[in-house]
């Protein structure tokens, strides 16, 4: 789908850096990795420019999801990790995401709380990626560019402020960057500092009222000695303190029968309300992300060499996971863990005018992870926490791929695209004996393990594209994808079979076929796009628990399952009168379980998979005078959705209302906004029995941003 452009006053032209455009100026998607025009891709993918992302006034990638069908962002709590469902194909926050993102480059198959800071595009492609981005991008891609260096002095500066029901907040982030050595040196500097009240408030005695604090800051290089060679560079530090906050925060989806369970009996008589809840445990949570990375691109005289290199580490630790989600203390539980990540990626690059053109690379991939649970009974501190031992993982992947292109002269219009990647995933841990104490649960007992094992897989993907015109283009394709299988570390009550410590490669095949038309002036722009996806090993999250629903392990991936997913989705774009925009989506999944065997007598056959939404849809209107002055209202649909895979935690479909209005001229920019104008309460992420007292009647989940009334003001210069 074309990128949308919401219009401004008096906008300024484009800077080096922005979104690229081809000579018909139409939005350039690099994710190919190869420039290709919008309009000649042959998969379906949105794209969203600055102007589109400011005017939807997308800060937080979790916003994302409203301007994209089919796609659903689920959450594990205000901090917790996000992860991405594309077509019907969940994630959830023990598997690691299905859909992979590239932030400048730089991969995140695991994505926290990401902060988009002076991003200049997102795009986001459905359907298979594996051929040239590997494991982890079975269901789709993301791809975020952020504002480059330019060979001008530019700048910009913006503080928002937000009001809701648990309190208020600031941000302030800003952007410099210009020239530092002549035209061949320009470098930049972005920033962004936040500090809130968390929108969900622990009202138990004694407890510290929940606040987050971000500080994030970040320098890029770019130098281009000749008209040949360019080199980037980048370094960020996310920084993120949030005391009176843990990360993966749960409350009961049923507000009425948990307070009747409750209020009286564990919780002194209070009731919660429907964004406050009540738990004893003493939290924090703490998390850093440190970033560097480097690209070069070298023009030959035939072809191009492009050149990639990263490393990533987050760490995170988070104390207060309360077990029995009430005031009553029992048990309290700290997750800690850190993660070092390394890419490297060289490739070769024909000529793109040529009718045949062709791209070739290798890519390598490391993951070292680094983990501990610890837990207290009773009564305690934020200190108080005693620790399991330390597992230990890692994950090396190695590709090969190529992928071609040919436009027979004889046959105008026609496209045939094929691309295989030969990928190979090692994978090993380290699990060392000890326990973890949960009191009245009883023990969990780690067993001592040293698993290591090697999984590979053949990625094909072939396609054709026919454009009647350079109004209309017709494509279709088939891709595979997967997931590496691996190994569980996973603590029990007793001991578990060697098929719970191992798990499978995940496989699926997806078919699709679209559409792409824009006007002759690009004023109105229609895609569209069909779909059916079919996965065998699918990697689904497991607890074992007692008669009771009582927890006897820690969760666990197991593999002995297979899923369907079909369905469409429409975009479509207009100005139909000067200064007014509209944009609209609507996205339809049918995503079911061919087989999920639950425990000994419950399979899942026939289900929908969980958090995936049964249909989501968009609606926005932009009227914009000539004089800078604006109003715009947004609808977002999202259909009814399981939250587990048994299907008896269902959140209702929602409608979620977004109102701006303000000033937005060349230099200065203001705005009033609100978004989820009617205060929805909603379900975002995986749900679970109590994890201390069992199945009591009630379904925990996290829950998502209650309304937000704001002021944001800007400057550029």
């Amino acid at each position: 789908m074309p990128a949308y452009a919401e219009t401004a006053a008096e906008e300024p032209a484009p800077t080096e850096g922005a979104a690229p455009q081809d000579k018909a100026g139409d939005i350039v998607v690099t994710a190919t990795k190869r420039g290709t025009s919008l309009q000649d891709t042959d998969l379906s993918v949105t794209v969203l420019d600055r102007k589109a992302l400011d005017a939807a006034r997308i800060r937080d990638i979790r916003q994302l999801d409203a301007a994209v069908p089919n796609v659903q962002f689920n959450e594990s709590g205000q901090l917790g990790s996000t992860f991405i469902s594309i077509r019907g194909i969940e994630s959830n926050p023990f598997i690691v995401n299905r859909a992979a993102v590239y932030i400048d480059g730089i991969p995140f198959r695991e994505l926290s709380n990401a902060v988009l800071n002076q991003v200049e595009s997102i795009e986001v492609l459905r359907g298979p990626q594996a051929t040239l981005y590997g494991a982890n991008s079975e269901s789709g891609l993301i791809v975020i560019n952020t504002r480059a260096p330019s060979t001008t002095a530019t700048g910009e500066m913006r503080v928002t402020g937000t009001s809701y029901g648990g309190g208020q907040g600031v941000v302030a982030d800003g952007f410099l960057g210009g020239p530092l050595a002549g035209d061949t040196l320009s470098g930049s500097v972005a920033f962004k500092l936040g500090r809130e009240a968390s929108f969900l408030q622990n009202r138990a005695p004694g407890a510290r009222g929940g606040r987050i604090g971000e500080t994030f800051v970040q320098g890029r290089l770019r130098w281009t000695p000749d008209a040949r060679l360019t080199v980037n560079a980048t370094a960020y530090i996310l920084d993120t303190r949030a005391p009176g906050v843990f990360d993966q925060e749960y409350l009961p989806l049923d507000i009425d029968r948990y307070n009747a369970s409750y209020a009286e009996k564990y919780n002194g008589g209070r009731r919660i309300e429907r964004f406050t809840y009540l738990n004893d445990a003493p939290k924090r949570t703490n998390e850093r992300e440190i970033v560097t990375g480097a690209s070069a691109s070298y023009r030959l005289g035939y072809g191009t060499i492009d050149a990639a290199l990263s490393y990533r580490q987050f760490t995170s630790d988070a104390r207060g996971l309360d077990f029995d989600f009430t005031a009553l203390p029992t048990v309290a539980g700290q997750d800690n863990k850190t993660k070092d990540f390394w890419n490297a990626e060289l490739r070769f690059s024909s000529p793109a005018a040529k009718p045949f053109n062709y791209i070739v690379g290798v890519s390598h991939y490391r993951q070292d992870d680094r983990r501990f649970l610890a837990t207290f009974v009773g009564p305690g501190t934020i200190d108080s926490f005693v620790r399991a031992p330390l597992q230990r993982a890692s994950a090396r992947d190695w590709g090969v791929f190529a992928s071609a292109n040919w436009s027979p002269i004889s046959l105008a219009g026609l496209t045939f695209s094929a691309g295989l990647r030969y990928d190979h995933a090692q994978r090993a841990a380290r699990q060392l004996a000890g326990s973890l104490d949960l009191g009245a649960g009883g023990q969990f007992v780690y067993r001592d393990a040293t698993l290591s094992g090697g999984f590979s897989a053949l990625l094909p993907r072939i396609s054709v594209r026919y454009a009647p015109s350079p109004q209309l283009t017709f494509y279709a394709n088939a891709a595979k994808g997967y997931i590496p299988g691996g190994f569980n570390l996973t603590a029990a009550q007793a001991n578990l079979s060697d098929d719970v410590l191992r798990f499978a490669s995940e496989t699926m095949w997806s078919r699709e076929a679209g559409f792409k038309w824009r006007s002759t002036d690009g004023k109105l722009r229609v895609a569209g796009a069909a779909f059916y996806i079919r996965s065998n090993n699918w990697q689904e999250i497991q607890v074992a628990t007692d008669a009771q629903g009582r927890i006897i392990s820690s969760d666990y991936i197991g593999s002995n399952a297979s899923i369907d997913s079909k369905g469409f989705e429409l975009e479509a774009s207009a100005e139909p009168v000067p200064r007014l925009t509209l944009t609209a989506n609507f996205g339809y999944a049918d995503a079911r379980y061919r087989d999920l065997q639950i425990d000994a007598t419950t399979n899942a056959r026939g289900r929908r998979v969980k958090l995936v939404p049964a249909y989501d849809g968009y609606l926005a209107a932009r009227y914009q005078l000539a004089s800078g002055w604006f109003a715009r209202a947004e609808l977002a649909l999202t259909g009814t959705e399981t939250l587990e895979s048994r299907g008896e935690a269902v959140q209702p479909a929602t409608q979620t209302i977004g109102l701006q209005a303000g000033y937005d001229g060349k230099r200065y920019s203001a705005r009033l906004f609100v978004e989820n104008l009617t205060n929805i309460r909603r379900g975002t992420g995986l749900a679970f029995r109590n994890l201390g007292f069992g199945n009591d009647g009630n379904w925990y989940s996290p829950i998502g941003r209650s309304r937000q009334i704001g002021l944001e003001l800007s400057a550029r210069f």
